[in-house]
């Protein structure tokens, strides 16, 4: 039985994807209204590996769908693992036609798959980048993905094959961003005429600035490196004899940490230029909002907790480690609990209860 979700990823592969097989000629005389009635009797006929498709004219205005409203519909209508099998084949489609969606369209896919335990497709998307398209390559879909990671094993109530599999796929992520392809690119600004209009000339256009940038790779972001050494504490924490760091991975993971997070009370909302949140074009912005940044931050407090149990139960280096996390716990938590006053009953606050009121 044909579902809605079968209808909306044939009209993406008919109307977008196959065209992209046709040379540009073929693809202009579709679209010319002048030759509408040859098409009529005469379709175009394309051979892709045993299916004949016939390609008759085509209206640009009326027949072809917005790629990215249509990416959105279809990836909303996705609501099993059998379903999500269908993004990576989406997404490389989409890719080999030549449209292009927005950071936002990912991070949206991000938030998707995840809402649907499915967060392991998104990953497996950004393992195939170069065919697919999807590169980790802006905050917040990095943050979307590593946020369902960890849930995944909170919502497990910590069941040791999931946090440690979360934990895997935490460090998948750090290293696919350390590889070609993936990692955080300079931003760009294009003046469109729209936005001279409004500007009131293109000469103002030309003098507005382009948007903040952020300098520290992705792939040494703290708020990366905090979820991975997050799920390594829960691990260390609830499966090691005695609650230990047996295998290092705890010390490890807090050292390079807090060489890349500097101390001095700053919090997450203070590790980049002030600009990058506060600009609506810069790539934190997303955090300015406190729903949101409850949803990244409550697990990443949750983590340091975790690590500084772990860590401080040592002698030596690992109390002194425990003490350096602990003044980022501290000015992360006072974020925190400012977020939750501000956004106290929506989806952030709820990850936040589950991490910190699990039996409220």
């Amino acid at each position: 039985m044909r579902t809605e979700l079968d209808e909306v990823l044939d009209k993406i592969r008919s109307k977008i994807i196959l065209l992209s097989y046709l040379n540009k000629q073929q693809r202009d005389d579709l679209l010319d209204e002048s030759k509408a009635h040859l098409f009529k009797t005469d379709p175009i006929t394309l051979d892709l590996d045993g299916e004949v498709v016939r390609f008759h004219h085509i209206n640009m205005f009326r027949d072809i769908p917005n790629a990215r409203a249509a990416t959105r519909e279809a990836v909303g209508r996705m609501t099993t693992p059998a379903d999500f099998e269908n993004l990576p084949r989406l997404l490389e489609g989409l890719h080999r036609a030549n449209r292009h969606l927005r950071p936002a369209d990912y991070a949206r896919i991000a938030r998707r798959a995840g809402e649907r335990n499915c967060i392991y497709a998104v990953i497996e998307c950004a393992r195939q980048a170069q065919r697919t398209g999807f590169r980790l390559d802006n905050s917040e879909t990095v943050a979307e993905i590593l946020t369902h990671v960890q849930m995944k094993a909170v919502d497990s109530a910590w069941s040791e094959a999931q946090t440690r599999q979360a934990l895997l796929w935490a460090e998948l992520v750090v290293d696919l961003l350390q590889e070609p392809g993936h990692g955080r690119r300079p931003q760009t600004f294009q003046a469109s005429t729209f936005y001279a209009n409004v500007e009131g000339s293109t000469a103002a256009v030309a003098a507005t600035p382009a948007p903040p940038q952020l300098t520290i790779p992705l792939s040494r972001d703290p708020q990366v490196l905090a979820a991975r050494l997050h799920l390594a504490a829960v691990v260390a924490d609830k499966f090691a004899p005695g609650g230990a760091d047996t295998d290092g991975k705890v010390s490890r993971y807090a050292t390079e940490l807090v060489q890349l997070w500097p101390a001095g009370g700053k919090g997450l909302r203070a590790l980049h230029p002030p600009t990058t949140y506060s600009d609506r074009r810069g790539e934190m912005h997303y955090l300015s909002e406190n729903n949101k940044f409850l949803g990244v931050a409550s697990p990443l407090l949750h983590g340091l907790d975790t690590a500084i149990r772990v860590l401080g139960g040592s002698q030596g280096d690992s109390a002194a480690l425990a003490g350096e996390l602990q003044s980022r716990r501290d000015a992360l938590a006072v974020e925190v609990n400012a977020a939750l006053a501000e956004a106290p009953d929506r989806r952030g606050a709820a990850i936040y209860k589950k991490l910190f009121e699990p039996e409220a």
